[in-house]
Formats: C-alpha cells, sequence, structure tokens
C-alpha cells in the first residue's frame, strides 16, 4: 500500500508540473569528472609551460618523457588518463607519453570546486570557432550544466621581450634577436654589480592573436616594451607598474598596453646568481631562470 501511495503522489506531482527529482548515479573520481567538463564543454585554454614563456625545440616531448614516472605513480589519475585516451595498461612508447603528458597538462589547468553534490568551474574553453569563458557545475555522477558562456579572448601568458629590444652586452647594444648562447652580456651579481657572463639559453615563442604588451617610459628617458608578465629585477610584474612607480632607480612616467604587432616574443638566461640582464636599459629578470 505504501509504494501504491508514493506512486500516486509522484504522478500527482508530475500532474501539477512539478519535476521529479533527479536522482543521482555513481560517483566518478575528481579526474573522471575533469574528463566529463571538458568533452562536454571544451578544452581549457592555458598557458602551457611548455611553450609560454618561450618554446624550446623538443621541450615538451622531452617533459612528457621526464613527467611519466610522476603522472604514473598518481594512480586514479593515471587511470583516468589511460582511459580516456584509449592508451594501452602497458608500458607506453614515447609518442603515448606525450599523449599523456598533454592530457595531464590540461587535467591541472581546470579546476573544480566541490560544494555538496556538485563541482564548480569556471575557465576559458576551446570552442570550434572560438575561446569562451564557461561558468557552470558537474554533478558527482559526471552531469554537466553550464552556466553562462562569455566570449573570452586567449590568457595573458607571460612572453617576453619585443623583437626590436637592445640587450646591453660589453660590446655594446645587441637586438634580442641576435643574442646566442655563449655570448657575452651583462648581468647583476648577488650584490648588484654589474658583471660579464655568458648566455646559457635563449628562446623565442609565436604570440597568439591580439596580443597586448605593456609600453613603458621611465623619467630619465629609457623605454620598453614587454609583456604584462615579464618581471622587474626586483620581481614586479610590468602589468602591475602604474605612473610614479620607481624602476631601476627611475620614476615610471607612461605605462599602457599595447597591441603587439610583431609574431614572436623573445628571452636569454645568463649565467650568475640573479638570471638579469639589461634590457634597453631597464633592469629586468629572465623567464628562463628556475
Amino acid at each position: 500500500m505504501t509504494r501504491v501511495l508514493a506512486a500516486v503522489a509522484l504522478l500527482f506531482a508530475i500532474a501539477c508540473g512539478e519535476a521529479a527529482p533527479s536522482q543521482v548515479g555513481n560517483p566518478l573520481t575528481v579526474d573522471e569528472l575533469k574528463f566529463k567538463v571538458m568533452d562536454s564543454v571544451g578544452k581549457p585554454v592555458y598557458c602551457d609551460p611548455d611553450f609560454y614563456p618561450v618554446a624550446r625545440p623538443g621541450g615538451e616531448e622531452a617533459n612528457a618523457t621526464a613527467q611519466y614516472p610522476a603522472i604514473r605513480a598518481q594512480a586514479g589519475l593515471y587511470t583516468a588518463i589511460i582511459a580516456h585516451e584509449h592508451l594501452p595498461s602497458g608500458d607506453l612508447s614515447n609518442a603515448q607519453k606525450l599523449t599523456l603528458y598533454r592530457a595531464y597538462k590540461l587535467m591541472q589547468a581546470l579546476t573544480l570546486t566541490q560544494s555538496g553534490n556538485d563541482y564548480a568551474f569556471e575557465f576559458r574553453a576551446q570552442s570550434q570557432t572560438s575561446i569562451e569563458l564557461v561558468k557552470g557545475t558537474v554533478r558527482i555522477d559526471g552531469v554537466v550544466r553550464v552556466a553562462s558562456k562569455t566570449a573570452s579572448g586567449p590568457p595573458p601568458c607571460p612572453i617576453c621581450l619585443a623583437a626590436n629590444t637592445l640587450i646591453a652586452t660589453p660590446d655594446g647594444a645587441v637586438r634580442v634577436t641576435d643574442i646566442q648562447p655563449g655570448m657575452l652580456v651583462w648581468t647583476a651579481s648577488g650584490d648588484g654589480r654589474r658583471l660579464a657572463a655568458a648566455v646559457l639559453e635563449v628562446g623565442s615563442t609565436p604570440v597568439p592573436a591580439g596580443h597586448v604588451m605593456v609600453r613603458l617610459t621611465l623619467a630619465d628617458g629609457r623605454e620598453l616594451l614587454a609583456s604584462p608578465g615579464h618581471r622587474t629585477a626586483d620581481g614586479r610584474q610590468l602589468g602591475s607598474l602604474a605612473v610614479g612607480d620607481v624602476v631601476d632607480g627611475s620614476a615610471v612616467t607612461l605605462w599602457q598596453e599595447v597591441p603587439y604587432t610583431g609574431d614572436r616574443t623573445y628571452d636569454l638566461l645568463p649565467a650568475g646568481p640573479t638570471g638579469t640582464y639589461w634590457a634597453n636599459g631597464i633592469h629586468l629578470s629572465s623567464t628562463l631562470a628556475g
């Protein structure tokens, strides 16, 4: 009798326009839920550490191999990626390790915040034709609900110096595009003294469409065009500066964001304890350090 009454009550509720409560299915792991979200709304658009701040030839492949043992040691994560990417359960080839590593990076770029039976998400997702800022939730059983989609651009990845930037060297100023490993440039010692050091590494990376740079002018006339994420020698991002701030001993008189017309940006890493150098006469940190 109780079951009959319950069934009648359910039918009455539906007839009156009230939706029957949705039953929650078997819970999935957080890693499995991330794939549910990506499959539903698109892959995250993020600052890939293998390509930003600079791309290193063969760097992604090398990191895929180097990171393989650590990724495999995370049993739940590894199982989720293997299943989603249809990879074999045994040892992987180098090409398969690259597939695994790329999926792993996507997983790290997507954050889920739990609240009861739901996990909230908000991230830039790549659709077929554009980038959108997507907000929504995924239920513990994998049901995805999108709350909003807003047209967006790429994230402000910290990509470096404009192509016409001049680097200070013992032989005079040299365009950053002409800097080669082994060349001597001016860097700073731990106590701030200027000293000559060999360049350990150089790199460049293509910029996304619509990339914005910071144009910085100091009171003493020095000027610089660089990424908002590039840091001064004392660790401040150029994008965080304002008129009146002091940079390398001189006050900022002009700070503006401008579109970048070049197709690549550049950086270098000198030997020595600080990894700093002078670009257009302004003391900066290298994004390749560390």
